[in-house]
């Protein structure tokens, strides 16, 4: 028992570890960032949405819960907020039925069917990031960054709020002419 609850922990830190190292540590996004967003986007019936890195899934399912007309995707690839990110799915999946919660690399999982993508991640991850949205996106899908903005593409909108994260919002067809 000893040996396999050890080989669970490794492999439960193994999986942080190339979550923190290739985008960000998971850091679940706070309350009053969750209602920011929330008071900033308007989202329509069959909009599909995704969350890159979704940890636990706070975002995502604080969303569906004001919007639940959309589709939502969340991709984690470290596996403690995943796992708690599906509990939680379970547990309420009356609530959250339009919810996807999926293990994956961000960086390789098809982002092309959302029409809004959300980024909470280390700016280190933003060339890879820029790459993908550049050939994937379309002209007018939304993508929105907290915390950190995207280098050399100005924002069509920013927003900061006292005690919050800033957010950037960025259009598909921004990307296409960034090298």
């Amino acid at each position: 028992m000893w040996l396999f609850a050890s080989l669970v922990f490794l492999v439960l830190i193994f999986s942080a570890a190339i979550a923190g190292i290739s985008a960000a540590p998971w850091l679940p996004t706070r309350g009053k960032e969750r209602k920011q967003l929330i008071e900033e986007i308007s989202l329509k019936h069959g909009d599909k949405v995704v969350d890159l890195g979704c940890g636990d899934g706070s975002l995502l399912f604080a969303i569906a819960k004001a919007f639940p007309g959309a589709d939502y995707t969340g991709y984690e690839i470290s596996l403690l907020p995943l796992f708690i990110a599906h509990a939680r799915r379970d547990v309420y999946r009356k609530v959250y039925k339009n919810v996807k919660i999926r293990f994956g690399n961000l960086y390789t999982k098809p982002i092309k069917d959302f029409n809004v993508v959300l980024v909470f991640l280390l700016p280190k991850s933003y060339p890879r990031l820029i790459k993908r949205f550049k050939t994937e996106l379309k002209d007018n899908a939304m993508v929105i960054v907290e915390a950190w903005p995207l280098p050399g593409i100005e924002p069509v909108k920013k927003v900061k709020k006292e005690g919050c994260l800033s957010l950037y919002f960025y259009t598909g067809k921004q990307f296409r002419g960034v090298e």
